[in-house]
């Protein structure tokens, strides 16, 4: 008979029975300590506990609290009742006129807020009257549906602006209509850039005044659906368009940039394709283009066939020895260069000055046109910006409103188009202007 072969026990065997036993062991003596002072300990010998009312006692002496409007050293009430002057608040102050203005009447203790007697109050940049709500306002406030028929010619290429059979133009047609009858200083900003960042075209279009101007990219995804909002929003439209500059740096050209080296044709059918990719613009301002608003005769062309289908150009100030103010003139284009870009560097004390600028230039001059980038900085500022502009006595204009036809245009049609946009700024035209939609 063999022997029998007694082997040891494993180590990671005997390892892991101990460990549980360990915490076996443990847990027990953990549970049975929680059960014991569960049901022997005194609640009251915790740490210290805050309980919270939602309505004060009536058998608890009151705190008493302090009131930097008295006259004397009446104490008041957590409820706003005096505590030794009586139950008419009133009384704590020597006479009727030491009470202070707070928008509030007292009566028998209670407080009942009184209306504001203000006409209206910014709401995201919307003047809401008294009785009716930031939507309604918001709907009074759009403009019409582009595109309008009678200011739209169909092409192979999409829909084109042009001068209508009455004389109509489309600068007029899609300005935002503007009055300004005590001829106060008029202010106005052109904020670009727009249509390419989803969040900041939204942040631009529903918080920003009416009266600000907002131009699109015309390589934007749904830019027809952006400038429907914007419209529907209040805010006349703008269409950028690039222009070659001295050098692109980073970013590549334009497939359709208008450049120098283009002859007439060659101009105006980029220009043409980029007017087609959307509608209901009164206008457009160039993107980059110090290159090219140094060349007299390609400016003169693109002046021209702009002024041929009635829509106007508002140059961003951006750029050194342009010669579209010229060509404007010998055009009868309709025309306004910014006085300057108000975010070249989007620095918020940059900005506040060149806003201060446009301020002074307004006051000086009657009129100021600054023009800045979608920055959320900047968006941000002019949302603070223009609510204070009434109390300055100057009055924000949209860009439409402040761009001028030459004196001198080229053509009768032409001073037609510079007699109907004259009068639709002035507000005149407003109602023919609202009413008219495709």
């Amino acid at each position: 008979m063999g022997d029998r072969v007694v082997r040891e026990p494993s180590p990671l065997r005997s390892g892991i029975v101990h460990t549980t036993l360990s915490f076996a062991a443990f847990s027990s003596v953990a549970a049975i300590a929680a059960a014991a002072i569960h049901f022997t300990g005194e609640p009251s010998a915790a740490s210290p506990a805050l309980q919270i009312a939602l309505f004060e006692p009536t058998d608890v002496e009151r705190p008493q609290l302090k009131t930097r409007f008295a006259s004397n050293d009446a104490a008041v009430s957590a409820t706003g009742t005096p505590t030794s002057a009586g139950s008419d608040l009133s009384k704590i102050y020597e006479s009727a006129d030491d009470e202070p203005s707070l928008g509030v009447d007292y009566n028998d203790g209670a407080v009942l807020v009184r209306a504001s007697m203000s006409d209206s109050v910014r709401i995201n940049g919307v003047s809401v009257s008294s009785g009716q709500s930031w939507q309604e306002t918001r709907e009074v406030a759009a403009l019409p549906r582009a595109p309008i028929n009678d200011v739209t010619e169909r092409t192979s290429l999409g829909y084109l602006p042009k001068i209508a059979e009455d004389g109509r133009t489309p600068a007029g047609a899609y300005a935002r209509p503007f009055a300004n009858p005590e001829n106060r200083p008029t202010v106005s900003i052109v904020l670009g850039g727009l249509g390419i960042n989803y969040t900041h075209t939204k942040s631009a279009i529903e918080e920003l005044p009416p009266e600000v101007t907002l131009s699109f990219a015309p390589s934007a995804r749904n830019l027809q659906g952006w400038i429907n909002q914007a419209r529907a929003a209040g805010h006349e439209v703008l269409l950028e368009v690039p222009m070659e500059p001295y050098e692109y740096g980073r970013e590549r050209p334009n497939a359709q940039a208008l450049a120098v080296g283009l002859d007439e044709d060659g101009l105006t059918g980029r220009l043409d394709y980029l007017m087609s990719r959307a509608t209901g613009y009164f206008g457009i301002t160039n993107y980059q283009g110090s290159k090219f608003a140094t060349d007299e005769v390609a400016t003169a062309q693109i002046a021209a066939a702009l002024a041929n289908r009635g829509v106007a150009f508002v140059e961003d100030g951006s750029l050194n020895r342009s010669t579209f103010d010229d060509a404007a003139k010998s055009t009868g284009l309709r025309y306004r260069q910014a006085n300057m870009p108000i975010d070249a560097r989007p620095d918020g004390s940059e900005i506040e000055n060149k806003l201060l600028e446009l301020e002074v230039l307004a006051l000086e001059n009657g009129s100021s046109l600054g023009s800045g980038f979608a920055y959320p900085i900047t968006i941000d500022i002019l949302k603070a910006w223009t609510d204070q502009l009434g109390e300055k006595g100057i009055v924000l204009a949209p860009a439409s409103a402040v761009t001028r036809a030459s004196a001198k245009p080229a053509s009768p049609e032409v001073a037609g188009d510079a007699a109907t946009l004259d009068t639709a700024a002035t507000g005149q035209d407003a109602k023919k202007a609202l009413s008219t939609a495709g």
